[in-house]
Protein backbone atom coordinates (compact mmCIF):
# COMPACT_ATOMS: atom_id res chain seq x y z
CA UNK A 1 0.00 0.00 0.00
CA UNK A 2 1.45 3.37 -0.54
CA UNK A 3 0.73 6.12 1.20
CA UNK A 4 1.38 9.95 1.32
CA UNK A 5 1.93 12.22 4.15
CA UNK A 6 1.89 16.01 3.71
CA UNK A 7 3.06 18.60 6.27
CA UNK A 8 0.26 21.47 5.75
CA UNK A 9 2.67 24.23 6.16
CA UNK A 10 6.41 24.92 5.83
CA UNK A 11 8.87 25.87 8.31
CA UNK A 12 8.58 28.73 10.12
CA UNK A 13 4.35 29.45 8.56
CA UNK A 14 1.95 30.25 11.63
CA UNK A 15 3.96 31.58 14.33
CA UNK A 16 2.04 32.02 17.44
CA UNK A 17 3.54 34.87 20.11
CA UNK A 18 1.26 33.17 22.88
CA UNK A 19 2.17 29.74 22.96
CA UNK A 20 6.26 30.45 21.50
CA UNK A 21 5.53 27.72 18.66
CA UNK A 22 4.14 27.78 15.10
CA UNK A 23 2.31 25.17 12.82
CA UNK A 24 4.88 24.50 10.15
CA UNK A 25 7.21 23.31 12.44
CA UNK A 26 4.94 21.31 14.81
CA UNK A 27 3.33 19.56 11.48
CA UNK A 28 6.86 18.40 10.04
CA UNK A 29 8.13 17.32 13.06
CA UNK A 30 4.94 15.06 13.54
CA UNK A 31 4.89 13.76 9.70
CA UNK A 32 8.15 12.84 10.35
CA UNK A 33 7.38 10.71 13.31
CA UNK A 34 4.55 8.74 11.25
CA UNK A 35 6.72 7.90 8.12
CA UNK A 36 8.78 6.41 10.49
CA UNK A 37 6.30 4.79 12.76
CA UNK A 38 4.31 3.43 9.36
CA UNK A 39 7.16 2.76 7.09
CA UNK A 40 7.34 -0.72 7.94
CA UNK A 41 3.69 -1.77 7.59
CA UNK A 42 3.80 0.62 4.08
CA UNK A 43 5.43 2.37 1.17
CA UNK A 44 4.84 5.35 2.74
CA UNK A 45 6.33 9.20 1.17
CA UNK A 46 6.47 12.27 2.76
CA UNK A 47 5.45 15.47 0.42
CA UNK A 48 8.80 17.37 0.17
CA UNK A 49 8.57 19.45 3.88
CA UNK A 50 10.46 22.77 2.27
CA UNK A 51 6.92 23.05 -0.38
CA UNK A 52 3.85 23.89 0.33
CA UNK A 53 1.32 21.20 -0.80
CA UNK A 54 -1.47 23.35 -1.29
CA UNK A 55 0.68 26.38 -3.22
CA UNK A 56 2.42 23.44 -5.47
CA UNK A 57 -1.34 22.24 -6.47
CA UNK A 58 -3.15 26.24 -6.71
CA UNK A 59 0.39 26.82 -9.22
CA UNK A 60 -0.13 23.13 -11.16
CA UNK A 61 3.24 22.16 -10.02
CA UNK A 62 2.45 19.42 -8.16
CA UNK A 63 6.07 17.11 -7.28
CA UNK A 64 3.96 13.63 -6.93
CA UNK A 65 1.60 11.78 -9.12
CA UNK A 66 -1.61 11.47 -6.78
CA UNK A 67 -3.32 8.42 -8.26
CA UNK A 68 0.43 6.59 -7.17
CA UNK A 69 -1.28 6.48 -3.75
CA UNK A 70 -4.04 4.76 -2.16
CA UNK A 71 -3.89 7.02 1.20
CA UNK A 72 -3.49 10.94 1.46
CA UNK A 73 -3.04 11.97 5.38
CA UNK A 74 -2.15 15.81 5.66
CA UNK A 75 -0.91 16.94 8.97
CA UNK A 76 -1.78 20.36 10.45
CA UNK A 77 -2.74 21.88 14.08
CA UNK A 78 -5.72 24.26 14.34
CA UNK A 79 -5.93 27.72 15.65
CA UNK A 80 -8.86 29.90 17.33
CA UNK A 81 -8.02 33.03 18.74
CA UNK A 82 -6.69 31.23 22.05
CA UNK A 83 -9.76 29.65 22.93
CA UNK A 84 -10.33 26.93 20.86
CA UNK A 85 -9.52 23.28 21.81
CA UNK A 86 -9.64 19.52 20.74
CA UNK A 87 -8.76 17.52 17.72
CA UNK A 88 -10.71 16.38 14.48
CA UNK A 89 -9.86 14.55 11.29
CA UNK A 90 -11.34 16.12 8.38
CA UNK A 91 -12.92 14.35 4.83
CA UNK A 92 -14.89 15.56 1.96
CA UNK A 93 -18.52 15.85 2.53
CA UNK A 94 -19.25 14.27 -0.64
CA UNK A 95 -16.96 11.13 0.04
CA UNK A 96 -19.18 7.93 0.40
CA UNK A 97 -16.29 5.52 1.46
CA UNK A 98 -15.90 4.39 4.63
CA UNK A 99 -14.70 6.23 7.57
CA UNK A 100 -13.37 3.44 9.88
CA UNK A 101 -9.91 4.72 10.08
CA UNK A 102 -10.30 8.12 10.01
CA UNK A 103 -12.91 7.50 13.33
CA UNK A 104 -9.91 5.10 14.93
CA UNK A 105 -7.41 7.86 14.59
CA UNK A 106 -9.42 10.88 15.89
CA UNK A 107 -10.76 8.53 18.73
CA UNK A 108 -7.04 7.24 19.84
CA UNK A 109 -5.82 11.06 19.86
CA UNK A 110 -9.45 11.82 21.83
CA UNK A 111 -8.13 9.02 24.23
CA UNK A 112 -4.98 10.96 25.35
CA UNK A 113 -7.04 13.80 26.46
CA UNK A 114 -7.94 15.99 23.42
CA UNK A 115 -11.53 16.97 23.16
CA UNK A 116 -13.16 15.52 20.06
CA UNK A 117 -14.28 18.05 17.58
CA UNK A 118 -17.33 18.16 14.54
CA UNK A 119 -19.10 14.97 14.88
CA UNK A 120 -17.38 12.42 17.22
CA UNK A 121 -14.50 13.97 16.24
CA UNK A 122 -14.93 13.98 12.00
CA UNK A 123 -15.63 17.21 10.37
CA UNK A 124 -16.93 17.01 6.54
CA UNK A 125 -16.28 19.97 4.21
CA UNK A 126 -15.71 20.69 0.77
CA UNK A 127 -13.78 23.64 0.54
CA UNK A 128 -9.91 22.51 0.76
CA UNK A 129 -8.06 22.53 -2.58
CA UNK A 130 -5.74 19.64 -1.73
CA UNK A 131 -9.28 17.95 -0.42
CA UNK A 132 -10.89 18.14 -3.83
CA UNK A 133 -8.17 17.57 -6.53
CA UNK A 134 -7.66 13.62 -4.59
CA UNK A 135 -11.65 13.36 -4.44
CA UNK A 136 -11.56 13.92 -8.38
CA UNK A 137 -8.89 11.24 -8.78
CA UNK A 138 -10.59 8.97 -6.59
CA UNK A 139 -7.68 8.84 -3.92
CA UNK A 140 -8.67 8.74 -0.18
CA UNK A 141 -7.41 11.40 1.53
CA UNK A 142 -7.69 12.64 5.41
CA UNK A 143 -6.90 15.95 6.89
CA UNK A 144 -5.80 15.84 11.32
CA UNK A 145 -6.33 19.40 13.21
CA UNK A 146 -3.83 17.38 15.81
CA UNK A 147 -5.12 20.36 18.69
CA UNK A 148 -5.08 24.06 18.69
CA UNK A 149 -1.82 25.40 18.55
CA UNK A 150 -2.37 28.45 20.05
CA UNK A 151 -3.84 27.20 23.09
CA UNK A 152 -2.36 27.07 26.04
CA UNK A 153 -3.75 23.77 27.38
CA UNK A 154 -3.18 22.06 24.27
CA UNK A 155 0.26 22.58 23.66
CA UNK A 156 0.91 21.43 27.16
CA UNK A 157 -1.50 18.20 26.89
CA UNK A 158 0.17 17.90 23.41
CA UNK A 159 4.27 18.08 24.66
CA UNK A 160 3.27 15.81 27.33
CA UNK A 161 1.88 13.41 24.97
CA UNK A 162 3.69 14.10 21.49
CA UNK A 163 5.49 10.66 21.05
CA UNK A 164 1.65 9.13 21.90
CA UNK A 165 0.10 11.35 19.81
CA UNK A 166 2.20 10.30 16.89
CA UNK A 167 1.56 6.53 17.55
CA UNK A 168 -1.80 7.23 18.39
CA UNK A 169 -2.58 8.44 14.65
CA UNK A 170 -0.09 5.52 13.23
CA UNK A 171 -2.11 3.21 14.63
CA UNK A 172 -5.29 4.27 13.68
CA UNK A 173 -3.70 3.93 10.26
CA UNK A 174 -2.33 0.45 10.97
CA UNK A 175 -5.51 -0.93 12.37
CA UNK A 176 -8.00 0.55 10.27
CA UNK A 177 -6.22 -0.37 6.97
CA UNK A 178 -5.08 -3.97 8.48
CA UNK A 179 -1.13 -3.25 7.80
CA UNK A 180 1.26 -6.08 8.27
CA UNK A 181 4.70 -5.23 8.67
CA UNK A 182 6.89 -7.85 5.72
CA UNK A 183 9.12 -9.36 8.16
CA UNK A 184 6.39 -10.22 11.00
CA UNK A 185 8.79 -8.54 13.55
CA UNK A 186 8.09 -6.65 16.47
CA UNK A 187 5.61 -3.74 15.53
CA UNK A 188 7.15 -0.22 16.56
CA UNK A 189 3.67 1.18 16.62
CA UNK A 190 2.54 0.22 20.10
CA UNK A 191 -1.52 0.48 21.61
CA UNK A 192 -2.68 3.48 22.94
CA UNK A 193 -2.56 4.24 26.00
CA UNK A 194 -5.56 5.76 27.93
CA UNK A 195 -4.85 8.99 29.64
CA UNK A 196 -7.44 11.18 31.75
CA UNK A 197 -6.28 14.92 33.22
CA UNK A 198 -7.13 16.46 37.03
CA UNK A 199 -9.73 18.71 37.14
CA UNK A 200 -11.67 20.81 39.78
CA UNK A 201 -9.30 19.24 42.63
CA UNK A 202 -6.41 21.28 44.17
CA UNK A 203 -4.35 18.26 45.32
CA UNK A 204 -5.60 14.77 44.37
CA UNK A 205 -5.44 11.78 46.42
CA UNK A 206 -3.62 8.74 44.66
CA UNK A 207 -4.62 5.43 47.28
CA UNK A 208 -3.09 2.07 47.52
CA UNK A 209 -6.72 0.45 46.90
CA UNK A 210 -10.24 1.97 45.91
CA UNK A 211 -11.63 3.73 48.40
CA UNK A 212 -8.74 2.48 50.70
CA UNK A 213 -7.50 4.12 53.78
CA UNK A 214 -3.53 4.66 52.60
CA UNK A 215 -3.01 7.38 50.48
CA UNK A 216 0.45 6.87 48.01
CA UNK A 217 0.79 10.17 47.03
CA UNK A 218 -1.26 13.01 45.46
CA UNK A 219 -1.35 14.46 42.00
CA UNK A 220 -2.66 18.39 41.23
CA UNK A 221 -5.15 19.73 38.59
CA UNK A 222 -3.75 19.37 35.12
CA UNK A 223 -1.56 16.27 35.81
CA UNK A 224 -2.34 13.87 32.96
CA UNK A 225 -2.53 10.54 34.36
CA UNK A 226 -2.59 6.94 32.65
CA UNK A 227 -5.26 4.74 32.76
CA UNK A 228 -3.73 1.19 33.46
CA UNK A 229 -7.15 -0.45 35.15
CA UNK A 230 -9.86 -0.25 37.14
CA UNK A 231 -11.27 -1.67 40.77
CA UNK A 232 -14.53 -1.48 42.81
CA UNK A 233 -14.35 -0.53 46.45
CA UNK A 234 -16.74 -1.85 48.90
CA UNK A 235 -19.56 0.30 47.69
CA UNK A 236 -19.73 -1.19 44.59
CA UNK A 237 -18.52 2.26 43.47
CA UNK A 238 -15.52 1.90 40.25
CA UNK A 239 -12.22 3.36 41.14
CA UNK A 240 -9.93 4.11 38.07
CA UNK A 241 -6.00 2.45 38.51
CA UNK A 242 -4.04 4.81 37.34
CA UNK A 243 -0.12 5.62 37.35
CA UNK A 244 2.04 8.95 36.80
CA UNK A 245 5.55 8.14 37.39
CA UNK A 246 6.26 5.86 39.63
CA UNK A 247 3.43 7.00 41.93
CA UNK A 248 0.47 4.06 41.40
CA UNK A 249 -2.70 3.68 42.72
CA UNK A 250 -6.50 4.43 42.27
CA UNK A 251 -8.29 7.94 41.70
CA UNK A 252 -12.17 8.78 42.81
CA UNK A 253 -13.52 9.65 38.64
CA UNK A 254 -15.08 12.32 39.42
CA UNK A 255 -11.88 14.51 39.67
CA UNK A 256 -10.48 13.35 36.34
CA UNK A 257 -11.88 13.31 32.38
Amino acid sequence: MKILLVSGHTSGDNACRATGVNEGDLAIELTKKLRTLLSPYADVDAYPYERDMYKDNKNGCLKVNLKDYRYIFEVHFNSGGGAGRGTSVQIHSAYQGGISVEQAIVNNVASLGFKKRGTGGIVRRDDLLNMNTALKLGVDYALIETCFYDNAADMALYRQNKEAVAQAIARGIVDGFGLKTESGGTSPVQPVKRTVTVFDCTALNVRKTPNGPVVAGTVKAGTVLEVTGSGKDSDGDTWLQVRHGSLTGYVWPKYVK
